[in-house]
């Protein structure tokens, strides 16, 4: 597809202009709110479940991959993500020939597309009907609509990709979008000037230090999908990948970043419902109906396995987790988070960071609406300030019902 004047100017600004450098380079520094955590309960009042993690929008062969599905699983094992989703440019075709099932056993590998709409955007489509193959180019809100008629499951993919970016954002239907993507975050860092950071790093530590290099906060991604969950609709947010395993530089294609180098740098950890067993149907299903939920949060896996994340809410009577909706008609509401021992907490509401706190934080709901989590690690720490901290978790958000509906402000 030929590239447009308006896109060949915004790759050429990404490459010559440093967006992200400072921000990948120093990271960022943040401070804890001084507030009064709200009471919660001592223990874990949710649900035992299984964590699974997947490796989301991978490409093979069948489309514009560098490899075939047997490398991209083979690369799934080395990573040690429990499941792929293996999303081929326009088709479904790998489903139909039977690759599901030739991998049983962990890691499992499920199969969607992404498909090509109007103006050079994309579309994932999970959960589709095997023998569906979708049509390329048609509005996006016909696409939607088509994925919603099969019962699958539709997210915006490369929503602020430089190059493919998602324009039509008064679409109904949609399930959610990438909140991250890591082929968007190396675009916005790779340029000229942070070359001369990255090449070094490149040469020491190979792919996976490079990349880890380039995981910062997806400002303008959590900004839509905050404006997109603001009145208290479900907006599912996924850590997605684009792997290829080719980079193209100029008119030459090379073979990096690796599956293997890639696939556990962003992923999305998906809870299950517990004692599931080894059935395939059954945890497809249960993989597929966490993400249609929202039952899962993104992590940036290269910095570290986050789990036992856990973020809930409790009205005394009722918990909702991730994805949920809880009402405060029984009592009032109290979000609590917890994560690992030297790690920044912010509890997000509308856009506005309302609560923060080290390995845990606890905050009493005082308006209606979507409450999410950011993880961060650090450091250093000079009072309530820390410094060079950088993401590691984004929850998706529970939603709040039954208190009143003006806006929170950030307890300062």
């Amino acid at each position: 597809m030929a590239s447009s004047r308006e896109t060949k100017l915004r790759i050429a600004g990404s490459v010559l202009l440093a967006f992200g450098f400072v921000d990948a380079v120093l990271g960022r520094c943040m401070a804890e709110f001084r507030h009064t955590p709200a009471t919660g309960p001592a223990t874990d009042p949710c649900p035992d479940h299984t964590v699974l993690v997947g490796a989301l929008h991978v490409h093979s062969t069948y489309s514009d991959g560098g490899g075939d599905i047997p490398t991209v699983m083979e690369a799934a094992r080395t990573a040690g993500v429990d499941f792929v989703l293996l999303t081929d440019h326009n088709t479904q075709k790998p489903r139909r020939d039977g690759w599901e099932d030739r991998y049983p056993a962990p890691p499992f590998l499920l199969i969607g597309t992404e498909i090509t709409v109007e103006e050079g955007a994309f579309l994932l489509a999970l959960d589709m009907p095997p023998e569906w193959e979708p049509t390329k180019h048609r509005p996006p809100q016909e696409t939607i609509d088509e994925v919603n008629r099969h019962g699958g499951l539709p997210l915006i993919s490369l929503p602020f990709d430089v190059k493919h970016p998602w324009r039509e954002w008064e679409v109904q239907g949609c399930v959610g979008l990438e909140v991250v993507n890591l082929s968007t975050v190396a675009r916005r860092h790779i340029n000229i000037p942070s070359l001369l950071w990255l090449l070094p790093l490149y040469r020491r530590g190979g792919a996976p230090a490079a990349l880890r290099a380039l995981l910062t906060r997806p400002d303008a991604a959590l900004e839509r999908w905050d404006r997109l969950t603001g009145d208290g609709r479900p907006s599912v947010g996924i850590g997605a990948l684009d792997a290829h395993a080719l980079m193209k530089i100029g008119k030459r294609k090379y073979p990096i970043p690796s599956y293997a180098d890639s696939l556990g740098v962003v992923t999305t950890h998906v809870l299950l419902p517990a004692g599931l067993g080894d059935h395939l149907p059954s945890l497809r299903a249960a993989i597929y109906d966490a993400l249609r939920r929202g039952r899962c949060y993104i992590a940036y896996d290269a910095l570290g396995d986050p789990r036992p994340f856990r973020f809930f809410a409790d009205n005394g009577t009722d918990v909702a987790e991730m994805g949920g909706r809880l009402t405060a008609t029984n009592g009032p509401v109290t979000l609590i988070a917890r994560s690992r021992p030297g790690t920044l907490l912010r509890l997000y509401h509308r856009g506005r960071a309302v609560a923060a706190g080290r390995e845990s934080v606890s905050y009493r709901a005082t308006t209606s609406g979507a409450y999410r989590v950011e993880v961060y690690r650090y450091a250093a720490r000079l009072g309530p300030i820390h410094i060079d901290t950088r993401p590691w978790v984004f929850s998706n958000p529970i939603y709040i019902d039954g208190l009143p509906e003006t806006d929170a402000a950030p307890t300062a």
